[in-house]
């Protein structure tokens, strides 16, 4: 198919917000190869907010469920119809697949998507017209893959989010609600995201806030979704004495905001950190099962630390070890360490 030929373009990526903030790299690499075609997002509703403001995005479409529930017997290969004829109505000329799963390989093949593109993936690649096989590890790259096979020949891997005034100006009328003083360094804590196993520790978090915040006078903000304030909590109550705020169920957008007004962001491997590496925060990222090559850019502003351990990365949610020893073993001091290094770089 030539250049000319794609007019309408459509890119699946589901499930989480990581998973979500990676292909926005994909999608201005699209917008400069095909500047005219149109270009549709389908992505969990939840996440209609990221793509609102993405001035790379023409149309979101959204899934109403935030996993796909897995299909038993025969209905495993019985299509969604209503999905798929949406998708035929649209007259899409190149369909990107980024979840890669049986239902999503469907809907595109089921649609009769004249070109279709996804992972050379065990069983989902036969319904694919061109099929990508990985050629790197870091989840930005990977994703880009697809728009170099188109012949993207650029080099920006950088994560980009786009967020408004309206969402700057409520995030600051909230943290000043809260006694935040602009003038003074703060400390971004995220000490939920993803499964429990990829938690170093809410109370380890919040002792590392405190010798971090008694070692350069920052005040902490603390991150979390509203399933998340019992960590919230515990972080806090290591931080009696430090001036602190709780930031619990902002919207994305405005949480966005927040984090982009921070000097460090520390955490786990989890969603909000890609909203600091967007906005250029230092990032320092304590990594347990999951592989810090996929999930980290090579950068001095973006760090992590880790516990070695021989089962690691196990990618598991379940331990199968008689101890956590990858996150359990990072001691509070070690990351205190790591935190003030780049902290002080930035002074440098």
């Amino acid at each position: 198919m030539s250049t000319h030929a794609i007019k309408h373009i459509m890119v699946v990526k589901l499930r989480t917000l990581g998973d979500v903030l990676t292909v926005f790299p994909l999608l201005r690499a699209l917008k400069e190869l095909y500047p005219q075609a149109r270009l549709t997002v389908a992505a969990d509703e939840v996440y209609r907010e990221l793509f609102e403001t993405n001035p790379r995005v023409d149309e979101f479409w959204g899934h109403t469920h935030t996993k796909l529930r897995k299909p038993e017997g025969r209905v495993a290969f019985k299509p969604p119809w209503d999905t798929i004829r949406n998708f035929r109505k649209r007259k899409i000329d190149l369909y990107i697949d980024l979840y890669g799963s049986l239902r999503t390989a469907l809907w595109g093949a089921g649609a009769g998507i004249p070109m279709r593109m996804g992972f050379n993936l065990r069983g989902r690649k036969y319904f694919y017209t061109h099929k990508i096989k990985a050629a790197c590890r870091y989840v930005v790259d990977l994703n880009l893959q697809f728009a170099r096979e188109l012949g993207w020949k650029g080099h920006n891997n950088a994560l980009e989010f786009f967020i408004t005034e309206h969402d700057r100006d409520q995030a600051r009328q909230y943290l000043l609600k809260r006694q935040w003083d602009p003038q003074r360094s703060s400390l971004v804590i995220s000490p939920g995201g993803g499964w429990p196993l990829k938690q170093w520790g809410a109370e380890r978090f919040g002792l590392v806030a405190g010798k971090l915040a008694r070692h350069t006078g920052c005040q902490v903000l603390i991150t979390g979704t509203p399933k998340e304030q019992a960590l919230v909590a515990a972080c806090r109550d290591k931080l009696k004495g430090f001036f602190h705020i709780p930031v619990v169920g902002l919207p994305l957008r405005q949480l966005a905001a927040v984090i982009s007004q921070s000097r460090l962001f520390l955490g786990n491997d989890s969603g909000p950190k890609y909203f600091a590496e967007a906005f250029k925060i230092p990032t320092l990222i304590c990594y347990g099962p999951t592989d810090f090559i996929n999930n980290n850019p090579n950068s001095p502003r973006h760090q992590v630390v880790f516990h070695e351990a021989a089962c690691r990365p196990c990618h598991s949610e379940k331990c199968r070890m008689s101890a956590r020893t990858c996150l359990d073993d990072l001691s509070v001091d070690e990351v205190f360490t790591r935190a003030v290094e780049l902290w002080e770089l930035q002074d440098a």
